[in-house]
């Protein structure tokens, strides 16, 4: 273990070991001698954390579709302060969620905007789980997430729009091409995939033309040629 580790697991022993100490003999320091609870608090944070998070295991495991009470509490736990909790709610909502169960669909674009990456990557594979294709209301959510400073959340979104879009959709059509100025490679490839299904207009044959061409990555290159073979 690094020295960090084990400075923070001996300050946890030691300070745990005057509480409990004191506490049995009735000699907690009075006012003016007091032992640091916060400084305490914080060191004993991380035992907490893992112990919710063992609590969850299992969560939402051999529910049927639709149970209500497990929805309830994913309601709740998307509410917890700890991402790792919100995330367990996110994948639970796909798991347990009728297919477009409006309901459930809000709390999931309410957790496209979380503050943390993983429960917005979490919370885009859930939408395309829960909604109907061509959901207007779930395209335009994901769309959003195309602009996330996250690379892997933008990725996601864009493989999200391609498995939910209509075939032919302009609009759509427009906002992946962008994508292929995407810095992040994996974007630009979910990109190409995602425009081989939705559209063959001669606009976006070109556009992979040049891609397969220009584009600074061999593999982007490769995946536009194969696209264009197709």
């Amino acid at each position: 273990r690094s020295e960090k580790t084990l400075t923070m697991l001996g300050a946890m022993r030691s300070v745990a070991q005057v509480v409990r100490a004191r506490a049995r003999c009735g000699t907690l320091p009075r006012s003016g001698h007091r032992i640091d609870f916060a400084a305490f608090a914080a060191i004993s944070r991380p035992q907490q954390l893992h112990r919710h998070r063992k609590r969850l295991e299992g969560f939402g495991k051999d529910v049927a579709a639709g149970d209500a009470k497990t929805l309830a509490d994913c309601r709740e736990l998307l509410k917890d302060d700890d991402w790792f909790a919100r995330k367990v709610a996110v994948d639970t909502l796909r798991q347990v969620s009728m297919k477009g169960d409006e309901t459930q669909l809000s709390l999931l674009y309410t957790a496209l905007e979380d503050e943390d990456i993983f429960v917005r990557e979490a919370a885009v594979d859930a939408v395309v789980q829960v909604a109907h294709p061509q959901d207007p209301l779930a395209l335009s959510k994901v769309s959003v997430s195309l602009s996330d400073e996250d690379c892997f959340v933008r990725t996601r979104a864009v493989v999200a729009l391609g498995s939910l879009g209509q075939v032919g959709d302009q609009q759509l059509v427009g906002l992946l091409m962008d994508m292929l100025e995407d810095g992040f490679v994996p974007v630009r490839k979910r990109a190409i995939e995602a425009l081989s299904r939705l559209s063959n207009d001669e606009s976006v044959l070109e556009r992979l033309r040049t891609v397969s061409s220009r584009d600074t990555d061999r593999g982007v290159r490769e995946e536009a040629k194969k696209a264009l073979a197709r």
